[in-house]
């Protein structure tokens, strides 16, 4: 079955919950659907919620995140920090349990901390929290018997325990953030993972690869295997395994997108040649309606790119689904300036849309209003 390009746009545009009339009541409903959402930086997590929801209640987001058990922000996929939903951290702990633990012993190694010490301070470090949220100043200060400062090359300096709840960060063993005296303000305090999450976490990995084929086909659909492998962070014969499981899915092909292609059968049919209403959106750093793709051919032009080198997606500007520009947010002098890059050959867009974008992005970064600028 040959899918148009832009039907199969307004598809996903909707299922991501970026249309008017398919935002969410709440983040947590929103949440379930991006499975994982990538929050290494925390505003721009925010703001991706932001934008698929009805009214964004962060107080509450902060709850879940940090006192409740309906989601964590963990080490996730490819070793970044991502906000999980609780129903789908054991298959994440899963397949991502072999990156995150080179990366604790990676690191241990690399300070000079053996393995009986991490045992040794470990144990202590969660003795020290007993359902309690420190801080590492608080940890160091309650830890001193056994704390020892550490310098290596370059002049670098740390104290083993700052290390050791690192790797245990790393593993699952501790979690760290808590809510600021401020909406996004990180306090970085640590608290014990088993304290908050009653739940069997290392479920077999062919499992958890199985499942979150799965949710992700439901929710990213049409993607390829190479898709579903760097969403994951794994092999692609790992994922083409996975998807060639699935008895829910069904091979596709996308007018413009080379390779086999895949979505859910009962999405087939919501597929019917209907287009978006001209649209602009901003979209921040890391969103998954860019990110979540290997293969960006049906929403970025030929000629253009979305990624930096670093492997993280840009701050895009969409028009109608496809990305179009870029934004970023500037300080001049007394005001901030939100400023629009766009590519060549971009679509005639109406400047009403683009600023109600751009300020709409500005205010919730800024707080404010902020000045556009850009050939709008």
């Amino acid at each position: 079955m040959m899918l148009e390009k832009e039907a199969v746009n307004f598809f996903v545009m909707a299922k991501s919950h970026l249309t008017p009339d398919s935002r969410l009541d709440s983040a947590g409903a929103v949440l379930r659907d991006m499975i994982a959402l990538d929050a290494n930086n925390l505003d721009d997590a925010y703001f991706s919620l932001y934008l698929r929801v009805k009214r964004f209640d962060v107080v509450a987001l902060e709850k879940g995140m940090y006192r409740g058990t309906s989601m964590a922000r963990v080490k996730g996929l490819k070793n970044y920090m991502q906000v999980i939903p609780q129903e789908f951290l054991p298959a994440v702990y899963a397949v991502s349990k072999k990156d995150r633990e080179a990366a604790a012993r990676n690191l241990l190694s690399t300070w000079g901390i053996a393995e009986d010490e991490y045992r040794k301070v470990g144990s202590k470090v969660l003795e020290s929290l007993d359902g309690k949220e420190k801080t590492l100043v608080q940890l160091k200060k309650g830890l001193s018997p056994v704390s020892r400062d550490i310098v290596r090359k370059k002049k670098e300096k740390a104290t083993n325990v700052s290390i050791v709840a690192q790797a245990m960060q790393d593993r699952w063993l501790l979690l760290r953030g808590g809510i600021g005296r401020h909406p996004g303000e990180n306090p970085g305090r640590f608290s014990a993972f088993k304290e908050r999450f009653k739940m069997k976490l290392d479920v077999g990995r062919d499992e958890a690869l199985s499942l979150l084929a799965k949710r992700y086909v439901k929710s990213y659909g049409p993607v390829g295997a190479e898709d579903l492998a760097w969403w994951l962070g794994v092999t692609k014969s790992e994922a083409s395994w996975a998807l060639d499981s699935l008895d829910s899915a069904e091979a596709v092909d996308v007018e413009g997108v080379p390779g086999r292609l895949f979505i859910d059968k009962r999405d087939e049919s919501l597929i019917d040649g209907k287009f978006m209403e001209p649209s602009v959106v901003f979209l921040p750093r890391d969103d998954p309606y860019v990110k979540a793709y290997y293969n960006d051919g049906r929403f970025v032009p030929e000629g253009h790119d979305a990624m930096t080198k670093f492997g993280e997606s840009k701050s895009v500007v969409l028009v109608n689904g496809t990305v179009w520009g870029t934004w970023s947010l500037e300080k001049d002098r007394m005001t901030f300036v939100c400023r629009v890059e766009w590519f060549d050959g971009h679509p005639e867009v109406p400047a009403e849309r683009v600023e109600a974008a751009a300020l709409d992005a500005g205010r919730f970064y800024t707080g404010g209003e902020v000045e556009v600028k850009g050939d709008t």
